[in-house]
């Protein structure tokens, strides 16, 4: 490779980098705890496993129709999430039908898209999930890709996972002579810009494989909508006519039970063997409508662990079968394989704790890039930009290294406040951010690289520790005996926030400050005063 395409790779690398780094930091820490979010939902509510869920599908679809919905050729996602039975259609193409029947909505609402929370005992209409209702799990879990910024927050993690792959690709291209000799190398004692170089290099290394997929597949999760909106307007479905020329008749809908379907479904499983159970009804109302039923089953060896039945609703035909140990249609398992490997739903507990931990090695990755930026501008060539690049190096260590002690306060924080409290979950979130971006604005005002790093770990190694004992007093499920009651997430969730905080802050306690040749900004800079540079050691 010739000097000039190396230095165009070499800085599209770094630029690339750097500008995604903040976002790239908040999708892989966030994420790490998203891997665990039911733990720590049922930590959060001192909640036993739910274990396997059955819903009442009759009930949920009765409910619906009572709310004055269109039904007719409806596709209906129904399934049970956060305490809650959520049911889902898309709008229909068509709104200028009749009028909802029981007059309760428009023409427009009737016709319209379905997204209806119910009551898991009741089945009654919730009110759309606030932010007040929501859980610490799925709050970390929205973070992840930005979901609390409205309407772009999920389209720019896509963009953040797409320059993350060029990120990767070019640092690669970077790499690429010396990329197994580097590995090896990890030079403690030199200078500290070869102690972050090698650091980078080394553990971007052992991440590549888990990096690469998480790139591509966020890519495909967070873009896959944008792109498939416009081919869809492009390419119309195929609208299918019935050749005999005959409209198709209608059911009646209330002498078919979706209930009686699925528990025939079940009876050819023990307990033990039912993971969970999602189900689909679709063209609801057609005389063609058909309940597509997914089975999760433990205890099969196969990735796709599942079996698939459609039924046609009006006799109960058999359509389609696919047992938990075939192998799914091409289409359906690319995007069953995506969603596993990115969720880590195919190894266990101890695979989802290797994804937390490589989760945390690529966030040191980005940290040390970050770092390496800064080290190789502190030099006097660099004198013209040094406040300009200190002040960017602060925001983006306080705003990385800040989030770890803000999700500790906001575990804590869901300990203290009481349950029954009225809008418990927006105080704790808007604490949570209030921290965070005051942290932020703290390290941008000290402009201290160590004491930045320092004060995060010490705050959130002693936040970590205290989150079991808070736990404890709360709800009386202290470590030692929540396992031995039946609350393994409880147990789960109180021994790695003991183990990350105490580690934490032993590293906090031990780590000093590296003498290194630096500009010295407050002397050179007091007031707007540009002097000669003076160098400290």
């Amino acid at each position: 490779m010739s000097n000039r395409d190396y230095n165009v790779f070499f800085n599209t690398h770094t630029v690339s980098g750097i500008v995604i780094s903040i976002g790239l930091y908040v999708i892989f820490f966030a994420g790490a705890f998203a891997l665990f979010m039911e733990s720590i939902d049922h930590w959060e509510s001192n909640e036993k496993p739910h274990g396997l869920k059955l819903l009442d599908y009759d009930k949920a679809i009765a409910q619906i129709t009572a709310e004055g919905y269109d039904m007719h050729g409806r596709d209906l996602s129904i399934y049970y999430h956060d305490g809650q039975v959520n049911v889902y259609s898309a709008a229909l193409a068509d709104t200028t039908l009749k009028k909802s029947e029981l007059g309760l909505l428009t023409e427009a609402e009737a016709r319209g898209r379905i997204n209806l929370h119910l009551n898991e005992e009741t089945y009654q209409k919730s009110t759309t999930r606030t932010i007040s209702q929501k859980t610490l799990g799925s709050f970390l879990y929205d973070l992840h890709f930005f979901d609390q910024i409205p309407t772009f927050g999920f389209y720019l993690a896509g963009l953040v996972s797409v320059f993350f792959l060029f990120t990767i690709l070019t640092g690669v291209i970077v790499h690429w002579k010396k990329i197994v000799s580097n590995f090896f190398t990890f030079r403690l004692k030199a200078s500290i810009k070869n102690l972050w170089t090698d650091s980078h290099t080394a553990l971007g290394v052992i991440g590549l494989p888990f990096q690469i997929m998480y790139a591509i597949t966020g890519s495909i999760f967070c873009l896959l909508v944008a792109i498939s909106v416009p081919i869809d307007k492009i390419i119309p479905e195929e609208k299918v006519e019935d050749v005999s020329g005959e409209v198709q008749s209608e059911y009646n809908p209330e002498a078919i039970s979706i209930n009686s379907q699925i528990d025939m479904i079940l009876s050819d499983y023990s307990d033990k063997e039912v993971g969970s159970v999602y189900a689909e009804v679709h063209n609801f109302h057609d005389q063609n409508a058909e309940l597509e039923v997914y089975v999760s089953t433990e205890g099969i060896e196969s990735v796709f662990n599942y079996t698939k039945l459609v039924y046609r609703l009006s006799d109960g035909e058999v359509l389609d079968y696919k047992a938990a140990s075939e192998a799914s249609p091409y289409a359906e398992a690319s995007w069953d394989f995506i969603h596993i490997i990115h969720f880590g739903d195919y190894g266990g507990m101890l695979l989802k704790v290797m994804y937390f931990i490589l989760a945390l090695l690529t966030c040191f990755v980005i940290i040390s890039g970050v770092m390496i930026w800064l080290v190789a501008r502190d030099k006097k060539n660099y004198l013209h930009r040094a406040r300009f690049n200190q002040n960017v190096g602060a925001i983006y260590l306080g705003a990385c290294l800040g989030l770890y002690p803000a999700i500790a306060l906001m575990f804590l924080l869901t300990k203290t406040f009481p349950a029954g409290m009225e809008h418990r979950f927006a105080w704790i979130s808007w604490l949570f951010l209030a921290f965070w971006v005051g942290y932020t604005i703290y390290s941008f005002f000290i402009k201290n690289n160590f004491k930045i790093n320092r004060n995060a770990l010490f705050l959130a190694g002693v936040l970590g520790v205290l989150i079991p004992a808070f736990n404890g007093f709360h709800s009386g499920l202290w470590f030692w005996k929540s396992l031995n009651m039946g609350y393994p997430d409880s147990f789960f969730i109180d021994i790695s926030w003991l183990v990350c905080g105490a580690i934490t802050l032993w590293i906090a306690i031990k780590i000093k400050p590296q003498k290194k040749k630096g500009i010295d900004l407050k002397s050179n800079f007091k007031r707007g005063k540009k002097e000669t540079p003076v160098v400290v050691t």
